[in-house]
């Protein structure tokens, strides 16, 4: 992200970049809503109507993401935390991140959530995962209600092959309405096979028009034209110093991809080693990531 930035630009979010819409996911902004979901405690949130109505919109069947950084740096898993984070705050459905990329600045050290086992002990005894009850033995919950599979240093985890990941994916789409993974890069074209959408990041930098391209051809060259035709491309850290870099980026990607989201630079989200307080985020954030999420359900609800 720039070592350097001036106040962000407000949050936009495009969807099907092709046609020039815009979402208007700014609009009526300073309207306080309170949302009630499923025995939760009820969320105050400064989200427009239109983004809490599509953010709570029914899913006909449990669906998995995965969260693909277009290059290292470019924020993937600080975008599957928010996603997960926004999602759950306002979803009536249980939300749920996997943390299947270990390391000390993975998923796990940045959520606030902590559970007595970890991913490899869920794969090792799934066969007795059969109730809500014995899931949370594995899956800590943060305040927002996002509940978080945790890896922390755990090398094996990058062992896991396709019939890991499928599992996985199953178990977890019996107690829960949309599943994220966060995957190392080394498990992504594990990942890919069992996902029901994708989430690209970009950071708002002069390689983001590269990686975006290098990216989107690797997709197309392994199969997954549809799935990159229905992604959603997320650029992070933007700034008024970083906007020739992200129009860059955006024009590779318009018209080939779902949707365009910009998530304006925050300093909150920018500090490597700190767990995630929503509560601390910028207005701008947190509206650019209820655009996100709203955008998100959007593709995954049915037509």
């Amino acid at each position: 992200m720039p070592s350097q930035r001036t106040d962000p630009e407000p949050a936009r979010s495009e969807e099907e970049p092709d046609s020039g819409s815009h979402s208007g996911g700014t609009r009526g902004w300073r309207r306080l809503a309170k949302v009630v979901t499923g025995g939760a405690t009820p969320v105050r949130s400064d989200l427009p109507s239109s983004d809490i109505e599509r953010l709570r919109a029914p899913l006909a069947e449990p669906r998995s993401l995965v969260v693909l950084g277009c290059t290292g740096g470019a924020g993937q898993t600080v975008t599957a935390l928010m996603i997960g984070h926004t999602l759950a705050a306002h979803r009536d459905d249980r939300v749920v991140a996997v943390d299947v990329n270990p390391g000390p600045n993975g998923l796990s050290r940045r959520v606030g959530a902590q559970a007595p086992e970890t991913l490899t002990a869920l794969l090792a005894n799934a066969d007795a995962v059969d109730e809500y009850e014995h899931m949370r033995a594995y899956a800590g919950r943060a305040g927002t209600g996002l509940e978080v599979v945790q890896t922390l240093d755990d090398p094996y985890v990058q062992t896991l092959d396709d019939r890991d990941y499928g599992q996985l994916t199953g178990l977890l789409g019996g107690f829960y309405g949309v599943t994220l993974l966060d995957p190392a890069a080394t498990g992504v074209a594990r990942a890919l096979p069992v996902t029901d959408g994708l989430v690209l990041v970009a950071p708002a930098s002069a390689d983001a028009e590269r990686a975006v391209s290098m990216t989107f051809e690797w997709l197309d060259g392994n199969g997954y034209a549809t799935l990159r035709a229905n992604s959603i491309l997320v650029v992070n850290g933007v700034s008024k110093r970083s906007l020739q870099d992200v129009d860059a980026a955006e024009r590779v990607a318009r018209g080939r991809c779902r949707a365009i989201v910009r998530i304006p630079w925050d300093d909150h989200l920018g500090s490597s080693y700190t767990k995630i307080d929503v509560g601390a985020l910028r207005p701008a954030t947190k509206r650019a990531h209820g655009a996100l999420g709203g955008v998100l359900v959007n593709t995954l609800a049915p037509a």
